[in-house]
C-alpha cells in the first residue's frame, strides 16, 4: 500500500484568506473590508471571532457556521469567490499521485476544501471520504486527534503542514511530519518522527 500523505490545506496548499474575507464581506458588508483585514492582521484568524466584533447580531457558532455556508454557497454559484493561489506544492502532489496517497486534515469546512482542491485541479487526486475538516470532525488538528483517526486508517502516512501547531498535533499523534514554509515548492525540508 502507499504512504499516506496528509495535508494541510491553509497556508500549505493555498491561503484560505480570500475565500474567508470574501465570505465575510458577503455577511457584513463591503464596508467593513478595512475593519475585517485590521482584525485579520491583528492575528484573530478565526472567521466567527471576526464576525462576532463586527455585526451588530449576536449570534452562536452553530447559527454562524450554517450563514457562512449559505454565503459561500451563493458566491460560489455566481462565480464570485476569489481563485485560490496555486502554491507551488500543487505540482509537487500532481507529480507524486502515483506514489503517495492524499487525505487532508483542515480545519476549514468542507464547502471550502471542495471549491479549493477543484479550482486547483486536486479534486481527483485527494481522498474526500478519508479526508477530515471542521464539518466531519470537529476536533482541533493541535490535540493531536484528527492524525490519530487518519492514523488508525492509515498507519504509514506522515503530515505536510506550514504550522507549527500542526506540527504538535502530528507528534502528540506519533505521526511523523514535514513542515514547510508557506508558497514552498517541495517538501523537503525535514521528517521528524
Amino acid at each position: 500500500m502507499k504512504k499516506v500523505a496528509v495535508f494541510d490545506i491553509d497556508g500549505t496548499i493555498t491561503d484560505m484568506w480570500p475565500i474567508e474575507k470574501s465570505v465575510l464581506l458577503a455577511l457584513l458588508g463591503k464596508k467593513f473590508s478595512n475593519a475585517i483585514e485590521n482584525i485579520y492582521q491583528s492575528k484573530t484568524k478565526d472567521t466567527y471571532a471576526i464576525f462576532r466584533k463586527l455585526s451588530k447580531f449576536s449570534i452562536n457558532r452553530t447559527k454562524f457556521i450554517r450563514y457562512y455556508n449559505q454565503a459561500f454557497s451563493r458566491l460560489e454559484r455566481d462565480n464570485s469567490l476569489p481563485k485560490p493561489v496555486r502554491y507551488p506544492i500543487t505540482d509537487w502532489i500532481k507529480k507524486n499521485k502515483a506514489k503517495y496517497y492524499f487525505v487532508y486534515a483542515t480545519g476549514g469546512q468542507s464547502k471550502e476544501i471542495n471549491y479549493v482542491l477543484k479550482s486547483l485541479g486536486l479534486n481527483k487526486v485527494f481522498d474526500f471520504k478519508n479526508s477530515l475538516n471542521k464539518n466531519n470532525y470537529p476536533f482541533s488538528k493541535a490535540t493531536g486527534q484528527p492524525f490519530k483517526k487518519i492514523k488508525s486508517k492509515f498507519p504509514d502516512c506522515f503530515v505536510i503542514t506550514d504550522s507549527q501547531s500542526d506540527c504538535r498535533g502530528a507528534r502528540r499523534a506519533g505521526v511523523p511530519f514535514i513542515i514547510i514554509k508557506p508558497n514552498q515548492a517541495v517538501p523537503s525540508i525535514f521528517l521528524v518522527f
